[in-house]
């Protein structure tokens, strides 16, 4: 019973923007793509038909675009024989919010940003690529009738989700106070009134701040694909994101930008088990917005840097030395 209530904590801890964010940060990264290389949007797709092929139960929410679709995977997964990565959602970087001392803090080594690098360095088979913690993993975990090709597959949906997990300020931080001397668990433990399905502080920033609570059926409609795509284009044309921020492509960077979010507006001017502002929840939906924006920019621009065509001659995958 303790086992299993474990693993519902740290599946519960591990989930990040719902749905919805994920697929507008994606289709963000989509349509910069579009625009700038569409070539990477098609040897991105043909790995993961890959998957979609060998596996269709595993990949029942994708349809017609997939490279949108399949950023819910890694979330889909992890009550599937997935839980083996659940720690990759999220790095705990300490908030020490009341200056108090002798707290016990602790950051997971196998957390979002190791799990980042080392499946970019898997893609673009760099160093001892088979060796990281990540590819013995996946390859460990891997599902009946599985091979490296699917394991690739499988590892290119996870970055996509992961591109987007990072960019949530919950995500890059855990809250130590009198409170919570052990942590607040990413705000999880940081109770608030239900509103729309959220019930404390990071479903809260999972759900945009209330602005997208409802997540689509997939595979997508044409309704919502379009719907979706529209959003994406508000953002894109709401915020301006300078290149500096976008082509960073330093994971590390982007948790500790999303973590001083965190410390400077996410548990600000609020108490736990009260209603939230109204001033606090547009200024909320304001950052997360831009948050998503900047994610799905940056998996554009990581995409773009990896090395996906060495995997690829025309239609079909090769696997010499993999």
């Amino acid at each position: 019973k303790f086992l299993l209530l474990a693993l519902i904590i740290l599946l519960d801890q591990a989930q990040a923007w719902w749905g919805y964010g994920h697929l507008l940060a994606a289709r963000v990264a989509y349509e910069t793509l579009l625009k700038s290389d569409s070539n990477v949007i098609e040897n991105v797709e043909t790995i993961l038909k890959i998957l979609k092929e060998s596996d269709p139960s595993m990949t029942k929410s994708e349809g017609g675009h997939s490279f949108v679709e399949c950023a819910t995977f890694a979330d889909e997964i992890k009550g599937k024989g997935g839980a083996y990565q659940a720690n990759w959602h999220f790095i705990d970087v300490p908030f020490i919010d009341d200056g108090s001392k002798n707290l016990t803090t602790e950051v997971d080594l196998h957390n979002i940003t190791d799990a980042l690098n080392n499946i970019k360095s898997w893609i673009d088979k760099q160093g001892d690529y088979q060796d990281s913690y990540e590819y013995e993993q996946v390859d460990e975990h891997e599902f009946t009738g599985h091979n490296s090709k699917d394991d690739l597959s499988t590892a290119l949906r996870l970055l996509i989700h992961y591109v987007g997990d990072i960019h949530q300020p919950l995500h890059a931080t855990t809250r130590y106070d009198q409170e919570f001397p052990t942590g607040d668990r990413g705000g999880n433990s940081f109770q608030l009134p239900s509103k729309d399905g959220a019930k404390n502080l990071h479903a809260v920033w999972d759900a945009v701040v209330y602005e997208f609570p409802n997540d689509p059926n997939l595979p997508l409609s044409d309704k919502d694909w379009n719907s979706i795509g529209e959003q994406a284009a508000t953002l894109m044309k709401k915020y301006d994101i300078s290149s500096e921020i976008s082509q960073d492509l330093n994971p590390m960077n982007w948790a500790m930008q999303a973590n001083e979010i965190a410390e400077t507006f996410v548990y600000n001017g609020i108490e736990e088990k009260q209603r939230l502002p109204t001033d606090y929840v547009t200024q909320g939906q304001q950052l997360a917005e831009k948050q998503l924006l900047i994610a799905g920019l940056r998996l554009a621009n990581t995409l773009s840097h990896l090395d996906l065509s060495q995997w690829i001659d025309g239609e079909e995958l090769k696997f010499l030395s993999a």
